[in-house]
């Protein structure tokens, strides 16, 4: 018997039941108490029902990082998820903390008193909220979102209708009135570069834009020498979600997906470099930090995703969660790339998300 059904995409959905039946058990009980006879139920019994809960909870939450780190989720559930995270931890700090202190009052032998049982029943009630946000946050991310079900859906709103939309032949700029973009690259594209972004670093005759031919679609071929390249959009933008479409393949160095850019010296970061490695993180002031990094292994065009969602940050590659890393929730700034190494870029499409 294999521990995770062929059905369920992880174990996450089959432990997340435990600790909301448990705790809420255990809540219960300690209501009912108040008015059953000892022999039929006492403190210690609910006090062992709230640690249970509170294991189970870490299990459930651990097991959750897991599951957030190998499924795909559209644009729409990335905030709901952070939501979902927060709450999560919230809660299993919570009961963690509430189960020790009923075991310690038992342990020094309070739990007698009247005062004493009113005032944990009291405090336990503020957990029981945290633990329907994160179930209700968790249930809008299958429900809403199909997370793990693979039926993902995608929101769309009248808002997203192009109202600024710049054509160039077959390359087309678009802009959402609420400020979302997508820039599929065509006959013309090397103007798109060039009227869209601006360089923080080298200049754009420096990289020999191009367009190339590849099959039905047209590339934008970029080169570039040992000499940095630094080029980002012109909006300053908070919560983002930016879609890549590029090939490497003749490439080496380091290509930096970056977002949340103040200048040259302070922005968030998701590095491919040409050894495998993918490194998330923040240069503040000039000083890199790396909040977490992974290997990888694709080749051709690849689809790349960046998340920078408050204090949540996510890269993708080919739908595959590779990065997951944490810090203090930036200050709006630009998206781009920076280019570090020798070769060419093939650029095919780039699409830019604003989150809640």
């Amino acid at each position: 018997m294999e521990l995770i059904p062929e059905w369920a995409p992880n174990i996450h959905p089959i432990l997340v039941h435990f600790p909301i039946a448990i705790i809420l058990l255990a809540v219960l009980m300690d209501l009912l108490n108040f008015f059953l006879p000892d022999k039929w139920w006492d403190d210690l019994k609910s006090t062992i029902l709230y640690s249970i809960g509170a294991v189970s909870g870490i299990a459930a939450y651990y097991t959750g990082t897991l599951a957030a780190d190998s499924v795909f989720l559209p644009s729409g559930a990335q905030s709901v998820l952070n939501e979902h995270a927060d709450w999560a931890l919230w809660t299993v700090w919570f009961f963690g903390i509430y189960a020790v202190l009923r075991m310690l009052l038992h342990w020094y032998q309070k739990m007698d008193q009247q005062a004493v049982r009113i005032g944990l029943f009291a405090l336990a009630l503020p957990g029981v909220f945290f633990l329907y946000e994160t179930g209700d946050h968790g249930a809008e991310m299958v429900f809403g979102f199909g997370a793990g079900t693979g039926q993902l859906i995608e929101q769309q709103s009248t808002a997203s209708v192009p109202t600024d939309s710049l054509q160039q032949g077959e390359s087309t700029f678009t802009v959402s009135d609420n400020g979302n973009w997508s820039w599929e690259v065509g006959p013309n594209g090397v103007s798109t570069l060039l009227s869209r972004f601006r360089w923080l670093e080298g200049s754009a005759s420096e990289l020999q834009p191009t367009v190339v031919n590849s099959g039905n679609n047209h590339l934008l071929k970029v080169s570039v020498d040992s000499t940095s390249n630094f080029f980002v959009g012109k909006d300053s933008l908070q919560n983002v979600q930016v879609d890549y479409y590029l090939d490497l393949s003749d490439f080496e160095g380091d290509i930096s997906l970056v977002n949340h850019v103040q200048d040259a010296q302070n922005y968030d970061f998701v590095t491919l470099s040409s050894d495998g490695t993918v490194s998330q993180g923040r240069v503040s002031g000039g000083n890199r930090e790396v909040f977490a990094e992974e290997s990888y292994s694709a080749s051709g065009i690849l689809f790349i995703r960046t998340v920078g969602n408050g204090t949540h940050f996510r890269g993708y590659i080919n739908k595959e969660m590779v990065v997951h890393g944490h810090g203090d929730a930036p200050e709006a700034g630009s998206v781009g790339l920076k280019l570090n190494g020798t070769g060419t870029i093939l650029i095919d499409r780039l699409t830019l998300t604003q989150l809640n």
